[in-house]
Parts: structure tokens; sequence; C-alpha cells
């Protein structure tokens, strides 16, 4: 037992409390539900706006997505560099959001007004979509990296990364209840005005959560402590070492891996469940879940490692999928199994967050140089990778099995749709583990990494300031001689 908390009821008042010095950490991580409603309404009413309302034709949509795929890559990579530069001239991360959110905002706004002002050029679309993801790769590259400084324990990381995901979480549940039926019922002459007014309401919530981040966040603007600035050597990519590579791994399981569940739920309850309403049903379940799963992670934060509880989501999230797969046709057990699987995924979501913050300082303590940014910057490539390779393997999948549209499937189709939702999830979830099991950066290990990160800072400083003060000296000396 540890600090009297097994077997004792939940104290609301220390966690009121603990609420309460966690206030700006809160307003920080309030920044994901601006982010989450901003990527939602982007992946759910996208492709709609591009071929139902505006009419572009399939080779076009397909080829603009590669364009913004592509470009999306180069900008996280750009913004991490463009962060560390900006961070090294002394304009902090807060004030780098602050100045990115009206111009994203403004792109968002302004794609969604298309089909309003009748405008269908291929190159203006893909424009805007370029300066939106641009914009956006500016804000979300050092808000992600401010979780680094934002708080400097491994404990709070772990609550910090928890916060975001309630936030994040809160923003599914308005997407799958709010905005995903509105597109639903959007039809006739209304649906271009309902489309400017989706933009111009996500756009007032992006950027009221991320100034609101962004304000909460300004203390941290300079790293907490004597740590020192981004190091100019750092390049475009992490150095590459045994903690970044396993965190990759994570990265890359997060990514492509886990989410296969979810892109091919559709398709599961369509032609293997034969009850196509199902998905709505088990997204909304898998939204609520992760809600009390974060809520849940994060309380246990306090207890344990980051990378245990990491292993333990992993382990809950396949558990859930498992059952789910082997659960057949009974709604009531099925939604039972998505709600478990959805405490695991918001753990998985969550913690590695917390534990790339505390890999930054070990990067520091290994090679004496900080680069939050770019090491943000490269997990969000390999997330963003990842989850476009899960994407075109299902499409492949499907297309050489022989899938057809509305039609029943070929049992070929079927084994492979039950391959793909649940056996790549449960065999992602196993690697993530395995490679979990071997990291030894807990929060002891953490807080020494810090002490000694933190000796050679003032140690630094002193230099400094001897170095400083030796030269004041000689240059009385040679005036006194004068």
């Amino acid at each position: 037992m540890r600090g009297g908390y097994a077997g004792a009821m939940p104290d609301f008042r220390a966690c009121a409390a603990q609420l309460n010095r966690d206030r700006h950490v809160v307003g920080y991580a309030s920044g994901n539900f601006g982010k989450a409603i901003f990527l939602g309404s982007i992946d759910i009413t996208l492709l709609f706006l591009l071929t139902d309302i505006i009419g572009m034709p399939a080779a076009q949509v397909s080829l603009l997505m590669l364009v913004v795929f592509l470009g999306d890559l180069a900008f996280d990579i750009g913004a991490g560099m463009l962060a560390a530069h900006a961070d090294r001239r002394g304009i902090g991360y807060p004030r780098l959001i602050a100045l990115c959110v009206l111009p994203c905002a403004c792109a968002f706004a302004a794609l969604y007004a298309l089909p309003l002002l009748q405008a269908k050029s291929f190159v203006l679309i893909a424009t805007l979509l370029l300066l939106l993801r641009a914009s956006y790769a500016l804000i979300d590259v050092p808000h992600n990296a401010l979780l680094a400084r934002v708080t400097v324990d491994s404990h709070a990381r772990g609550r910090a990364s928890g916060y975001r995901t309630l936030f994040s979480a809160s923003a599914s549940v308005v997407v799958a209840t709010v905005i995903a039926p509105s597109m639903n019922a959007a039809a006739g002459h209304a649906t271009p005005l309902r489309m400017a007014w989706l933009g111009i309401g996500a756009g007032v919530l992006f950027c009221a959560t991320l100034l609101l981040a962004a304000w909460s966040s300004r203390a941290a603007g300079r790293p907490c402590g004597p740590v020192p600035r981004q190091a100019a050597a750092s390049g475009w990519w992490p150095r590459s070492d045994r903690l970044f590579g396993a965190i990759a791994v994570v990265a890359v399981v997060t990514g492509f891996a886990i989410p296969m569940f979810g892109k091919t739920l559709l398709y599961l309850c369509t032609y293997v469940l034969h009850d196509a309403a199902l998905a709505g049903r088990v997204l909304l379940t898998l939204a609520l879940s992760g809600i009390a799963g974060a809520t849940l992670w994060i309380a246990l934060v306090r207890l344990h490692d980051k990378t245990t509880l990491l292993a333990l989501s992993h382990g809950v999230a396949a558990t859930g999928i498992g059952l789910f797969a082997c659960a057949g046709a009974h709604q009531p057990l099925l939604l039972a199994c998505a709600a478990l699987a959805g405490v695991g995924l918001a753990g998985v979501a969550m913690l590695p967050w917390g534990i790339l913050a505390d890999i930054v300082d070990f990067s520091e303590f290994r090679y004496r140089e900080r680069s939050e940014t770019v090491v943000f910057a490269a997990i969000l490539v390999l997330l963003k990778a990842g989850g476009v390779a899960a994407l075109a393997t299902i499409g492949w999948t499907l297309g050489y099995l022989g899938y057809v549209p509305g039609a029943v499937q070929a049992p070929a189709v079927v084994l492979g749709l039950k391959a793909l939702a649940f056996g790549v999830p449960v065999l992602g979830s196993l690697v993530a583990i395995l490679v979990l099991l071997r990291l030894d950066i807990g929060h002891a290990m953490h807080a020494r990494v810090r002490r000694v990160n933190g000796w050679r800072a003032r140690a630094r400083q002193c230099d400094r300031l001897r170095t400083a003060g030796a030269g004041v000296a000689h240059q009385v000396s040679i005036t006194a001689a004068g």
C-alpha cells in the first residue's frame, strides 16, 4: 500500500485541491477541446463538402488528399524547427500559438464558406487546405511541446495528459451528437449556409480554447527552472537512441494498428453484424467510456509509472476488442465490450504524451541539449503517417479480397474485415506492451534525472556569471590603468 490510498474512498476535497493546484495545467489542456472539435469537424465533413456539395470528382479529391498529406508531414517537421528557432529568439510557445490561431480559424471558415460563395477551383481549395494545415501545425507542435514545460513533475505530466484526453473525449461527444447528425440532416439549398455556420462556429471554439490554453501556459513560455534553451544542433529529426526508438514504435502502433478498430467499424457493423446503425452507438460508447477511462488513468498515475499504466491500458484495450470479436450479434454485450475497449483506448491516447515529455528530459540528461519541439513534431509525423497507412491498408486489403459496396460480401472479405478490425489492434497492443515493459523511465528515475539537469544548468549559469564578472573586472582594470 502506498500513501494510504489502497482501500480508501476517494477524497473529493483532495481532488478539488489538486484541480485548484493544476488550474494552469487544466487551462493548457483545454486547447485539446478546440483542436478535437476542429479536427473532428474535418474528419466528419470534409469529404462530404468536397464531393457532395462542391461536386469535386473523386479522382481530384484523391489527388488533393495526397497533396495535403505530404504537405502535412513537411509542415509538422518545419513547425518543429521554426518553433525551436522562435524559442531561441525569445518568442515563447504561447505567443507563437496566439499569433497563429486567427489565421488558422479564418482559413477553416473560408474553406467551409466555399459552397456559399460557389467557388470550386481546385487550386483555391488546395491553397486553403495547405494554409489551414500549415497554420495548424504551427499551433499543434508548440502546444504539444508545452507539455514538457507547463509542469516538470512526472506525476503532474501524467495528469496533464489525462486532462488533455478528457477535453478531447468531450469534444468527440460533441462531434458524435451535434456535428455528425447535422451533416446527415444537411440537404438542399440550406446545406451551403449550414456549412458556413459550421466553419464559423468551429473556428470560434478553436480560437477561444487555444487562446485560453496559450494564456494559461504563458508562464511556461520559457523552460520551467534552470534548463537550457532549445539546442540549435537538434536539426529536423531527434537523435536516434533507445528511448526515442521505443516511443517511436509506440507511436506507430498508436497511429497505425490501434485505429484499425474504429476505421473499419462501419464496414464491420454493416457487412459482418448487419446493423449499420450500431456503428454510431459504438462510437458514442467509445467516446463516453473514454472520459471515464481518462479519469481512471489520471487517478492511477499518482501511484504507478506511466509506462506501466500505458502497458496496462493496451492490455485493457486489446481485451475489450477481443471480447467484442467474440460477442456475436448481442448488442448490449457488444456495447459493454466497446466500453471496456474505450477505457483502454483513453490510456493509449493519453499516456504517451506524458512519457514523451519525460523523454525530452532524459535526452537533455544524455546529450546536454533540449529539443522538445523536434521530438514532438517527429512523433506527430509518425502518428499521421501511421493513420494514412492504416487507411491505405484497409482500402488495398478490401480491394484485393473483392469487396463490393452495398452487396453481400464474400467469406474472404468478412474474414479480412475481422482480421483488420480485431487482429491488427490486438497484435499492435502486444508489441507495444513488450516495448513498454523494457522502459525503465518511471517517476523516481525521472526525478533523479531532473535533479541532475538542474545541477548542470545552475553550474552553467554560475560559469557564465563568473565569465561575465571576469570580463567586467578586466575592463575596469584597463580603464583604471588608462
